[in-house]
């Protein structure tokens, strides 16, 4: 469960503070929120999801983050993304503003925020070409394409191991079969 939390704060405050906390937190609209423990089903998705993209990208072009790097979403908003891909960047930096590709996981009690709270978010990030929201328990995602600089009304639905995402951004195809290894579904 997400556990929205009265305490408020800017994003350096909230990065100070986060470096003593055991448990992964968002900043979202100038609110800490603690972020639920995830599940092997979402672990391994998130696994399959990132050794796919490896293979299939220049690792010099493109940084590939797993939940530990955060994405600056607004003034007053810090995510951490699932899956996160942005152009190679050696900085030493603790977020980006410049995500192209951000995955999701979903957990029952995240699911209104990645459908709602996050999507809007993510499509106001200016370099984000897919979002992808992944299901855990089936062999379901959807996926959010900006194509000639607008966004759809409605993310295009793909399920089966047979079906592919495309990500245009990254001029790839993630089969789902593959995010989707090793996942016991119903």
């Amino acid at each position: 469960m997400n556990v929205r939390t009265d305490v408020r704060m800017d994003k350096a405050q909230f990065f100070d503070w986060l470096q003593h906390q055991e448990r992964k937190h968002e900043l979202a609209d100038g609110r800490v929120v603690m972020l639920p423990y995830v599940t092997r089903p979402h672990s391994q998705i998130c696994t399959n999801v990132i050794l796919a993209l490896g293979a299939r990208l220049n690792r010099m072009a493109f940084g590939i983050h797993g939940g530990e790097f955060a994405v600056e979403t607004s003034d007053q908003s810090i995510r951490f993304a699932d899956i996160m891909i942005e152009p190679f960047n050696g900085e030493n930096a603790r977020s980006t503003s410049n995500a192209l590709l951000l995955v999701e996981v979903l957990s029952p009690s995240t699911m209104h925020i990645d459908f709602h709270e996050k999507l809007d978010e993510y499509k106001s990030l200016p370099e984000l070409g897919t979002y992808l929201i992944c299901a855990q328990d089936e062999a379901r995602v959807w996926a959010w394409t900006r194509s000639e600089g607008a966004w759809p009304d409605a993310p295009d639905l793909l399920e089966g191991l047979e079906a592919a995402v495309q990500v245009p951004v990254l001029g790839i195809t993630l089969p789902l079969a593959e995010i989707y290894r090793n996942i016991t579904l119903r």
